[in-house]
């Protein structure tokens, strides 16, 4: 089991709190669709620290997801999201989501990626995200990681350098250069959701996820290599 959670970063009391939901839209946390959770450390936006940090092992059962409530906060143009993960899982469906924020499967303004993580139906780490215009932005992982291991794996998103990057356990696997002025809809007032497709297609939950998540953080900026490795090397030591 892992340890107590770390503080990254200098805590100050003027922080506002997010906290992290397991219900929207009428998904109460005693339906099967939803997963009750302890408050986490998740905290607001201040100087450099993450707009949203969970330290606690979520674990999921391909039925269950959990949320973030929308705030502006959120609602991102560069990015860094990371996320710890296990699973042993064979996807079936065309992505399996650990973290996205508007989700996939429609195309239309304040209904798209505004940035998500997910896996392929081999497995593969993917991430990216979507214009107001529908237009898709993804980078892959070569290899599959279904080995009932712990990786990290992380996506930025620079809207300055318009600069796409997939990093997993530290090192860059994929890259993707947008053109100048791209970046992704953020227009939309979904959740963060961990675990599943945070768009709903006519109410039905999709992209559920089987496994465990772990040390997710997001942040407002995009992280440099040495950054990324930075809090790999940080993380890696951590008992899970």
């Amino acid at each position: 089991m892992k340890t107590s959670a770390k503080i990254f970063g200098i805590i100050a009391s003027s922080f506002s709190i997010l906290l992290l939901f397991s219900s929207l839209n009428g998904y109460q946390a005693n339906t099967p669709n939803a997963i009750s959770m302890p408050l986490v450390n998740i905290l607001a936006q201040e100087d450099n620290l993450p707009v949203v940090k969970n330290s606690k092992i979520l674990e999921f059962s391909g039925q269950n997801y959990a949320d973030v409530v929308n705030s502006d906060s959120i609602n991102l143009n560069s990015f860094t999201v990371s996320v710890w993960f296990n699973t042993t899982m064979n996807a079936t469906e065309s992505e399996t989501f650990l973290i996205n924020k508007g989700g996939i499967g429609s195309d239309k303004s304040g209904s798209n990626l505004n940035y998500g993580i997910f896996l392929t139906n081999r497995e593969k780490v993917r991430g990216g995200f979507e214009t107001v215009q529908g237009v898709d932005y993804v980078v892959t992982s070569q290899s599959s990681y279904d080995d009932g291991q712990w990786h990290n794996t992380v996506l930025t998103f620079d809207e300055e350098s318009h600069i796409l990057n997939l990093y997993m356990d530290g090192i860059e696997v994929a890259s993707n250069s947008t053109n100048i002025g791209v970046k992704p809809d953020t227009t939309g007032k979904q959740p963060i959701r961990l675990g599943a497709n945070s768009l709903m297609e006519k109410g039905k939950i999709n992209g559920n996820y089987t496994g465990q998540l772990d040390d997710i953080q997001v942040w407002n900026y995009a992280f440099t290599k040495e950054q990324v490795l930075d809090l790999f090397e940080q993380e890696s030591q951590i008992q899970r």
